[in-house]
């Protein structure tokens, strides 16, 4: 039975980490969208007033 548990709880702690590092990438891709978007607009900006 402490088998089974321990299995379980080494399942569960992987599918954690699993998680969380799919969480900072997708955190990261969206930074670099945002980014992306605001040096468009920036710059769609200045050509407006160039």
């Amino acid at each position: 039975m402490t088998y089974h548990l321990e299995a379980a709880r080494a399942t569960i702690d992987e599918r954690l980490r699993e998680a969380a590092e799919h969480r900072i990438v997708r955190a990261a891709r969206l930074r670099n969208r945002a980014e992306r978007t605001t040096r468009r607009a920036r710059q769609a900006l200045t050509s407006l007033t160039a």
